[in-house]
Formats: structure tokens, sequence, C-alpha cells
């Protein structure tokens, strides 16, 4: 499966727009196997709890549904769990990261475990240390899999040998990259799809290299990720305010970054060329 992390569109001043984040979602969905709300790419940490849940409540999502759950301790999980079920939505769950260093495995254990416990909505583990600079440590990774309601696991860090180890731990849980430089590895070290960024702009060519290496032709997809390689490289450096700016030149409502982060960013000379070629191929949305 290919799943976005849709961005969550603001106005120039940085109001919420709900009619531009329903337009995106129904936009982008044809094209996907999923959709996931306000995960990295969605500015989830930059909303008020009103603006989640108003932002969700004009969601109706016809594939399955995630939502990002980015908080610090499991009072705040509980209402942000609420909100997900409401979507009958699964939760993507970052680890807590202000007290990170009081917290230790056993921490990190009670508040996986205890959001898994409340039994709300399916929950998947999330390691993106780019943003959290928070560890998720591959025992605890190990113990939590155990877990019932703990389903699956996004590991954004690129780093394959982290996607061997869960490989070789027969976790039991849908694995997932969120890292495009490194799809095709991830793929071959166990990974069932990505929730990539990429996939709001272009998310024809990454099924395609999924095809391609389901269906054992490796040559072929190994072509094909070193011709998406700079594509994938570029939008992660950009980061949510690259992504917003591609999709406002695709004609999509991707809307703004909320102030005090920049409409537009210093790789978009670079990435615009290659999106360009994308559009030309038909492999974008847009």
């Amino acid at each position: 499966m290919i799943i976005p992390p849709l961005p969550t569109p603001f106005d120039v001043n940085g109001h919420l727009d709900t009619a531009a984040f329903r337009e995106l979602a129904q936009a982008i969905e044809p094209h996907v196997d999923g959709l996931l709300f306000y995960g990295s790419n969605g500015e989830g940490v930059h909303l008020t709890r009103e603006e989640r849940a108003a932002g969700l409540a004009v969601q109706t999502p016809q594939k399955p549904a995630m939502v990002g759950l980015m908080e610090e301790t499991l009072a705040q999980a509980a209402i942000a769990l609420e909100e997900a079920a409401r979507l009958g939505a699964k939760v993507l769950v970052t680890p807590p990261r202000y007290y990170e260093a009081n917290l230790g495995p056993d921490g990190l254990l009670r508040y996986f475990g205890g959001i898994a416990d409340m039994g709300r909505a399916e929950v998947w583990l999330y390691h993106v240390p780019a943003n959290t600079k928070a560890p998720l440590p591959l025992p605890v990774v190990a113990e939590l899999a155990r877990h019932p309601r703990i389903g699956g696991l996004k590991d954004s860090s690129g780093e394959l040998a982290r996607m061997a180890f869960y490989a070789s731990q027969n976790l039991g849980i849908q694995l997932y990259t969120g890292h495009a430089p490194t799809f095709l590895g991830a793929l071959a070290h166990g990974a069932h799809g990505g929730i990539l960024a990429v996939s709001n702009l272009a998310p024809k060519p990454y099924k395609k290299l999924l095809e391609l290496w389901r269906a054992g032709q490796v040559a072929e997809a190994q072509a094909l990720q070193a011709e998406l390689e700079p594509f994938g490289r570029m939008l992660a450096q950009g980061g949510f305010v690259l992504l917003k700016q591609a999709l406002r030149h695709l004609g999509l409502p991707g809307g703004y970054p909320r102030p005090p982060y920049p409409a537009e960013s210093p790789v978009w000379p670079s990435f615009k060329p290659l999106l360009e070629a994308f559009k030309e191929r038909g492999w974008t949305v847009g």
C-alpha cells in the first residue's frame, strides 16, 4: 500500500482551511491506498485541540484512514484517540519527546501500551527521529509488537539496519517506511509499503515500484528507484514547506505553512524541474 501523509492547509494568515483540507483529501484519495491525517507533514503539532477536531469532522475517507498522535502524556493522548476513533481511523503514535531523558524504555512501554489498552483504535508505532529527536529502541519495539492492539509500525529513519532487525524478529505487525529515498531497500527488508510524503504529489511511480518488487522484477525496480531518488531526497530536505509549495504549483489546495514557517522553500528551484518532468510523464496528481 502507498499512503500519503496529507498536509493540513492553512490560509495565508495561518488559519485552518477546512474546505481546502476536505478538497485536498478528495483529490488525492483516488490515486492512493489510504490517507494519513496529522502526520509529520500534516503539522499536527501546530493545531489546537479544536482545530484537530474541526479538520477531521469534514473528512469522509472511503479508504483506510490513519491519524497522527503526537502527544506527551496519556491524558493528552486519550483526547486525540477519541478524535481518531470517531473517524474510524488507526492512530500513528510518536514517542513523548520533551522529557524523553526521564522516560526510558519502561516509560515508553507504559505510554504506547497505555494507549493501546484504551482500546479505541488500532495503534501503530511511529519512529521519526529527524522530527521528534526521541528514540524508539529496538527492544521496545519488539516488546510492544506483542500487544494485541498494536498492529503496525512506520519507520521514517531511513536506517535499513532497523528494517533488517524488524524482519529478523518476525514481529507479526505491518511494517511501513516513511523514507522515499530508501523505499526499495525497505521493501527488500520486509516492508509492506510506504507512508510517503512524495505520494501526495506523485503516487504513480511509487505504486509502480511496489508492483515491480512484488512481481520479482528486481532490476526494473532498482532502475525506477534510482530514477526516483532525487525527487524523494529533495522533498525530504524541503519538508512540509516544499510539499505545500509543490501542491500549490500543481493547482491543488495544499495551502500554506502556519507562521512563522515560510511560504516558499529554498529547495524549490532545484525541485521544480523534477516536479515538472514528473508531470509531463503523467506521474503527478495535478
